[in-house]
């Protein structure tokens, strides 16, 4: 496999961001045939994670779904639909609170909305989750193109909320081939302080960068291309314990339960 090269766009330091349009898709398909783009060495593959849900068939028939108590008082607390209640606690490992509409739940170290469960983008009275493995099918999308010789990163990736901003912006839901945080913790700032807890979350960052231009409607843009950008490349293979923090110990989450850490 070749080393990535640097320098691609004739600058010493340069940064692209490539959309790539698909066709709508119902069922299940070949993701790494879907994905059509002039590939190259080091590049990062940003997927949404919706696309590689839908390609694996994680959809479901609201229809279908039976709510067992628990949904419906889940559902009764939150004002939510228990079938959609159902699913949630299917999809989550706790539900850590709600409002109207939406329980706050976690998977896979990460805090979601409804489990990341969306009704959008997929016919109506359906009802789409994330993939049942995400780190496996990043890497078995990987696979694919060191297969055909490219080393390419691969990003799974979904919208977000950030607290108390207005609008949505990328979060990694699982990734491949590349190292998703780096370590400052040991470092000096710009002005010789040493970085007692920072993290850089690489495959957020990427994440972001690909929602951005993906769109949240009827772009057809379900995934991107980060050329140029850093990384440390790996073939360890990673879970959601590489990105997130226990509940207990985030400091959002404890804030608002008025416990200290």
């Amino acid at each position: 496999m070749r080393k990535p090269k640097k320098g691609r766009c004739g600058y010493r330091h340069c940064l692209q961001v490539f959309k790539i349009k698909a066709p709508a898709k119902w069922g299940r398909f070949d993701l790494f045939k879907a994905l059509k783009h002039d590939f190259q060495d080091g590049d990062i593959l940003v997927v949404s994670s919706k696309f590689v849900a839908m390609s694996e068939g994680n959809v479901v028939k609201l229809d279908a779904v039976r709510p067992s108590a628990d949904a419906k008082r889940l559902a009764k607390k939150y004002s939510m639909d228990a079938k959609l209640a159902q699913l949630v606690l299917q999809e989550s490992d706790e539900i850590v609170g709600g409002i109207s509409g939406f329980a706050l739940a976690i998977r896979g170290g990460m805090i979601a909305p409804n489990a990341g469960i969306d009704k959008s983008n997929v016919p109506a009275g359906y009802a789409i989750l994330y993939p049942k493995d995400p780190f496996k099918s990043a890497r078995e999308l990987r696979k694919k193109f060191v297969e055909i010789g490219i080393n390419v990163g691969v990003v799974l990736a979904d919208s977000r909320l950030m607290p108390t901003r207005r609008g949505t912006t990328g979060v990694a839901i699982a990734c491949a081939g590349f190292s998703p945080t780096e370590d400052e913790r040991g470092k000096k700032d710009l002005f010789g302080n040493t970085l007692r807890v920072t993290f850089r979350a690489v495959a957020d960052s990427l994440a972001t960068m690909g929602v951005a231009v993906m769109g949240e409607s009827a772009e057809s843009t379900p995934a991107a291309v980060v050329r140029g950008f850093g990384v440390t490349w790996t073939e360890r293979r990673l879970s959601w314990k590489d990105m997130a923090v226990p509940a207990k110990i985030d400091i959002y989450l404890q804030g608002l339960r008025g416990n200290e850490t």
